[in-house]
């Protein structure tokens, strides 16, 4: 569902992803890094990937599909699947260069992805009743 969903995406938000990918995961390094003094190994580099891919793509999420406002949706949706990149980078400070970090902040910016994937464009708000 998620891949379908990426695949309609826009060029603009593709070319977005990339160039946050480096971004997102030297962030995700240096937060996992300065959080012990145990220095990770290669299967935590290699699990980090998919997190910042993760974390990337809900960021592109956030660019226009067209015009150039950005494309945030329903607010409090749209705050809550940002808000797991902040989620993803308390998951790389609390375990830091054990396998439990990436994993943790890929599950959490899936979540974040999946709902920016298919929430609405507005929130349904309740019809007033006139007094």
């Amino acid at each position: 569902m998620i891949r379908t969903a990426l695949h309609r995406w826009p060029v603009r938000r593709r070319v977005a992803a990339a160039a946050l990918f480096p971004l997102v995961a030297t962030w995700f390094v240096l937060v996992g890094r300065a959080a012990g003094p145990v220095a990770p190994g290669t299967t935590w580099y290699a699990v980090v990937l998919p997190a910042a891919a993760l974390g990337a793509a809900v960021l592109a999420s956030y660019v226009p599909l067209d015009g150039r406002r950005p494309d945030v949706g329903c607010t409090p949706c749209a705050m809550l699947a940002g808000l797991t990149l902040v989620g993803a980078t308390m998951a790389f400070r609390h375990y830091g260069a054990g396998i439990a970090a990436p994993l943790v902040a890929a599950a959490v910016l899936l979540f974040g992805l999946t709902q920016r994937m298919n929430q609405p464009a507005t929130c349904a708000t309740p019809v007033r009743e006139p007094r």
